[in-house]
């Protein structure tokens, strides 16, 4: 590694390779004129995006590191668990992306039928291949082409579309990417825990039962500097990592023009407290 500490973290972040837009070249360039000294890709379900970054890397480019972001969900809720540093040569991590990203087309298709049941909206034959052709659609997809065909005023009424959808597609389980990432010599993370899958809200007592199941299934981190949180989420989380002897990590979960966040946006991270995951992947870079 370059340097063993770093003054400007950003750990999570997307690219058009799942739900972000920029590509690997723009968010190369964003990433510099942000000043970030050490940065993730974090796309959902698919290394391919880190790649193509490690492909342009320069000499005196910020460290990057290599991540993934897997959707999870089983009887209990919805999580994202985040990757670090893993072999993607691993059997492990190569057929659970494999299955997230198959996951994810079904998903799609299933979604199709949901919007058109619903609210009758349909789509040709062409815009549901094309929508399938992504790298790994999702919904910031659906709420640009149903903007795109007016039958929505804006992207956020384009994701509330979904705000009563259920899926009945077979899902990864949070235990078992887990286990993928561990056994691709990598290091998991929750994704900003108190929020779920992103949009929730759990109380102290919810994450706090969380963080406890997934330690004892290998978890190893948590991001508890995040962009969103309220001060007081934060806290939370951190005391959580404290408990429970976890890395704590600091993402913005940056999306490009799909979202208003920005890089370096990572909540004002204590960067001492950052240190530990820095000496955890510094033998993995």
């Amino acid at each position: 590694m370059k340097r063993i500490t770093y003054q400007k973290p950003d750990l999570h972040m997307h690219s058009v390779y799942s739900d972000g837009t920029d590509t690997p070249e723009l968010l190369l360039r964003n990433v510099r004129a942000a000043g970030l000294d050490i940065f993730a890709l974090t796309d959902h379900d698919t290394a391919e995006g880190c790649d193509a970054v490690r492909a342009l890397l320069q000499p005196d480019d910020p460290v990057f590191i290599g991540g993934v972001e897997f959707s999870c969900k089983d009887a209990r809720g919805k999580y994202h668990m985040l990757g670090y540093c893993y072999d993607v040569k691993k059997p492990a991590i190569r057929e659970t992306v494999a299955f997230a990203h198959n996951n994810r087309i079904l998903k799609t298709q299933d979604r199709f039928r949901y919007l058109q049941e619903r609210f009758g909206f349909t789509f040709t034959g062409e815009e549901r291949a094309e929508l399938l052709a992504q790298k790994n659609p999702g919904r910031p997809h659906f709420a640009a082409l149903m903007l795109k065909k007016g039958y929505v005023r804006t992207k956020n009424e384009g994701f509330d579309a979904f705000r009563d959808y259920r899926d009945t597609v077979p899902s990864l389980s949070p235990e078992d990417a887990i286990d993928a990432i561990l056994r691709s010599d990598g290091i998991p993370v929750l994704a900003h825990g108190i929020l779920a899958d992103g949009s929730g809200d759990l109380s102290r007592e919810e994450i706090s039962a969380r963080v406890e199941r997934f330690k004892a299934a290998g978890l190893m981190g948590l991001e508890c500097y995040y962009s969103t949180f309220t001060p007081g989420q934060k806290e939370i989380m951190l005391a959580l990592a404290d408990r429970f002897n976890l890395l704590i990590t600091a993402g913005s979960d940056y999306h490009g023009a799909n979202k208003t966040v920005g890089l370096g946006q990572t909540n004002d991270p204590d960067l001492e407290r950052l240190q530990r995951f820095y000496d955890a992947v510094s033998c993995l870079l």
